[in-house]
């Protein structure tokens, strides 16, 4: 588990790495919003959250007072400085298929799908009502299946296999594969971790109301 410091120090490097950027065309390349007046504006997970870099730099939502923690500052720079212009190529790939995916396979099954599964194994249609709160659409895929578009250029899909008395649930995500160019391996994890569980909020919300 990374320490707050460790956090910190990434987010800070990311940050001195975007100033050196021309936010406009930085902004061009990735699905991203700027001008002079309000800065740069980029979509994550259906929220716009705005890029502040003079001072004490800082990536914050936009229209609202809800801190955004280290880990999703990071994610959104991290994708800033990456997107590069690169478009999806139509080509599914698992978490496998990374580069250095290997290494980090382990931390991704317990980080992401392991808790997934375990949360809406069998509460496929509440899976489905809580991806939809989230602004993803159904695919063709496994008993559930949705597309999540996380940050402009990126999408993944989260689809379930509903269990049964014979067989257990399963699940698996998938990624463009144009992904592999556009974040390394470790942010990839925390990207579907906290997909996941941000999912699992809006489920039990959904059932204690």
């Amino acid at each position: 588990m990374a320490r707050i410091d460790d956090y910190k120090e990434s987010f800070r490097l990311a940050a001195l790495e975007l100033e050196k950027r021309d936010l406009s065309a930085l902004a061009r390349s990735c699905g991203a919003e700027f001008s002079p007046e309000t800065g740069l504006v980029v979509t994550f997970l259906g929220s716009r959250y705005r890029v502040s870099l003079n001072g004490e730099s800082k990536i914050a939502r936009v229209d609202s007072g809800e801190d955004v923690s280290l880990p999703d500052q990071i994610l959104i720079a991290h994708y800033l400085l990456g997107a590069g212009g690169r478009k999806a190529t139509g080509n599914l790939i698992t978490f496998r298929q990374v580069p250095d995916g290997h290494f980090y396979f382990d931390a991704f099954q317990r980080r992401a799908t392991e808790p997934f599964v375990k949360f809406f194994g069998d509460k496929g249609a509440l899976f489905v009502k809580c991806a939809e709160a989230l602004g993803a659409s159904p695919v063709e895929n496994g008993d559930y299946g949705m597309e999540f578009s996380v940050f402009p250029n990126i999408g993944v899909q989260l689809v379930l296999w509903a269990g049964d008395e014979e067989f257990a649930a399963e699940a698996t995500i998938l990624f463009d594969e144009s992904i592999q160019w556009l974040l390394p391996a470790e942010d990839i994890a925390v990207m579907s971790g906290g997909l996941v569980y941000r999912l699992m909020g809006l489920g039990r919300k959904m059932l204690s109301a």
